[in-house]
């Protein structure tokens, strides 16, 4: 494979008067490890380049220094190089990124090159790593090289990434206790200005920051078994340039992949002497074509059951109005998925308003609503907790209104319909009068409705509402997703081991449709500050599978023939949308989830619907005698 074809083009061009400051702040804006300096941007012939090492050696605000003092001109890659050459002269020098010209006879800047831009192209390709796993190439010697703590100066660090050539080093938690908690690199450096020790200032500064004021928490790690594919796939994505590989029993630090490990891994292969680990990683196991996700319609996921039964006609006679909250605790638009996660916490909630600035509500948001979207918006390291807009991308705006004398079974059929799990009950004037969730119907099914019906005529058929503890989670959340189902029963071909409930998912990482079916574990722990534990966080670089997710529930279920409201009652005392569901015989049958209730619910409303008979269920007397104004 030649250069020109992994190449890209540039998105930082300067001109060799350009202050070294500003370089800077256009890498920093444009997320670019390279600026390439030309005559001008109408010629682009080639003067000198610079990457992230050469912009921190200006640690201040302000320099004098122009990008021709600072510019390199060599190494360089040419456009019909191979890739394998070009890769060994950037380890040789020392450089993640280099320009990409022409020729050395016409020296014009045709695009720019990165090691992770190298990998990306060879996965693009089809390429196949000829080293397998991280132990075939992880760098194991000299690890004291590669390691820092959070309390150590950041001007240590530093010189190492100028001076000696280093792309990054991890950050573990001591050096007598080597778990890692993050990782800092180039790119760390060049993102933030907060590390500054004002080399070029006369007074400098008095104290110099530590590591932990700007390390990437939260940085992935891998394990020896972890497969080459899957740690590429993630350091070229995130333009990472080291990663930590930790033992799977104590997560203490055993070694250390570069980037320019994971490019000779497909170029080269394993490193001499190195052999594959005897143990190798859980992977997911393939889904069996019956067991692939199909699309379904709302109407015919509100119509699939187990078994189907005359649908009842009559109402329960309760309004929307008698069973409504008064208020649901609110988040603003502006604040941060972290706020919402705190506030969920503190009130024991899965469900949060969202209001705009004015007050007004905009949107809601849930715990399934948040997992979902996390699956939709890439890796988590790719958007920071404290993104200022994240709960603009996770809350649901397709809130259902329902009129307060709406029956039980209307506003069950709007949730339905919605695929919501709040909706704003209004009076005859549209306004707010109190909130419906899905628990709050469920919960009224099991005080109105006791014998109405068997779990059979209510849940999912069974294949649609199991999975294999060795699925992937994307899997899990897909099939969840599609058919409207907010619980899965975890079987393995011999027992029940748990679920997978919506309301215990809400900070798990997935990666979305488009890239496969891969993921990784978070893990949140509390920050490394002053007076805290020394914990720290870090994302395991493997699969994430439906096991690693699962409420254990062994020997909890319900069967066939039971009333609905012995399964709610499993349901609300091990807190899951959803229990494991038995035949008569004892073999697994799928599961019953707190959606499915709403569905039965919802039929009703749907049948009356089609009948011309009326949803809503008028005040009572002594209610109209109360609305009544008073004579003067």
């Amino acid at each position: 494979m030649k250069a020109w074809e992994a190449a890209r083009q540039p998105k930082v061009v300067v001109t060799p008067d350009t202050p070294v400051t500003a370089v800077r702040a256009q890498m920093r804006y444009n997320e670019e490890p390279i600026a390439v300096v030309v005559e001008n941007e109408k010629t682009m012939k080639f003067q000198g380049y610079l990457t992230w090492r050469e912009v921190i050696q200006v640690t201040s605000h302000y320099s004098n220094l122009r990008a021709k003092d600072m510019a390199l001109d060599w190494p360089v890659a040419y456009k019909d190089d191979d890739l394998e050459t070009v890769v060994k002269r950037m380890e040789e020098e020392k450089v993640y990124a280099v320009p990409v010209l022409d020729s050395k006879d016409n020296p014009v800047v045709v695009g720019v090159l990165s090691v992770a831009d190298v990998v990306r192209a060879l996965r693009a390709a089809g390429y196949v790593p000829k080293a397998e796993t991280v132990a075939e190439i992880m760098t194991t010697e000299d690890l004291e090289e590669y390691i820092t703590t959070p309390d150590e100066r950041v001007n240590r660090v530093w010189a190492d990434l100028v001076y000696h050539g280093k792309l990054g080093k991890v950050v573990v938690r001591s050096k007598e206790e080597p778990i890692p908690v993050g990782i800092i690199t180039l790119k760390e450096f060049a993102e933030t200005g907060r590390w500054f020790f004002h080399r070029e200032s006369e007074r400098g500064l008095k104290t110099v920051a530590k590591v932990k004021r700007i390390m990437l928490r939260g940085a992935p790690a891998a394990t020896p078994e972890t497969p080459v594919e899957y740690v590429a796939k993630i350091m070229a994505e995130n333009d990472f340039t080291v990663l930590p590989v930790i033992d799977e029993e104590t997560g203490r630090l055993v070694g250390v992949v570069t980037i320019y490990d994971v490019a000779r891994a497909y170029l080269e292969g394993a490193k001499p002497g190195r052999a594959k680990p005897a143990k190798k990683a859980v992977l997911p196991i393939e889904v069996a074509p019956e067991e692939r996700v199909a699309y379904a319609t709302t109407e015919q996921v509100l119509q699939q059951v187990l078994v189907p039964k005359e649908q009842a006609v009559e109402l329960v006679g309760v309004r929307a109005a008698d069973i409504a909250r008064p208020e649901l605790p609110a988040v603003t638009i502006n604040d941060t998925l972290e706020h919402a996660r705190r506030m969920m916490l503190r009130y024991r909630t899965n469900y949060l308003l969202v209001v705009d600035e004015k007050g007004e509500i905009v949107g809601v948001v849930t715990k399934w609503g948040m997992l979902r979207a996390i699956g939709l918006k890439g890796p988590i390291w790719k958007r920071r907790v404290h993104d200022r807009y994240f709960i603009d991308y996770v809350m649901d705006t397709n809130i259902p209104r329902i009129p307060a004398n709406a029956s039980l079974e209307e506003a069950a059929l709007r949730l339905a319909d919605a695929k919501a799990e709040v909706g704003i009950v209004v009076d005859e004037k549209g306004n707010p009068v109190g909130f419906i969730t899905k628990d709050d119907i469920v919960d009224a099914y099991a005080r109105y409705l006791p014998g109405r019906a068997k779990v059979e005529n209510v849940m999912t058929p069974g294949r649609i509402g199991i999975v294999h503890p060795h699925h992937s989670l994307y899997h899990a959340v897909k099939k969840m997703q599609t058919f409207y189902l907010d619980a899965l029963t975890v079987y393995d071909g011999a027992e029940i081991l748990g679920v997978v409930s919506a309301n215990r998912l809400p900070f798990v990482a997935y990666e979305d449709a488009v890239t496969g079916i891969k993921s990784r574990r978070l893990i949140w722990v509390r920050k490394l500050v002053r007076g805290a534990a020394k914990k720290g966080r870090y994302v395991k670089v493997t699969p994430l599978l439906v096991m690693d997710a699962m409420v254990p529930l062994r020997g909890v279920h319900v069967k066939t023939g039971d009333d609905v409201v012995k399964a709610i009652e499993l349901m609300r005392e091990h807190n899951v949308d959803g229990v494991p569901v038995v035949d008569e015989e004892g073999r697994v049958a799928g599961v019953i989830t707190k959606t499915d209730i709403i569905r039965e619910l919802a039929r009703t409303a749907k049948l009356r619907h089609e009948r011309g008979l009326p949803v809503t269920i008028e005040k009572k007397e002594e209610e109209k005698q109360r609305a009544k104004p008073t004579a003067q």
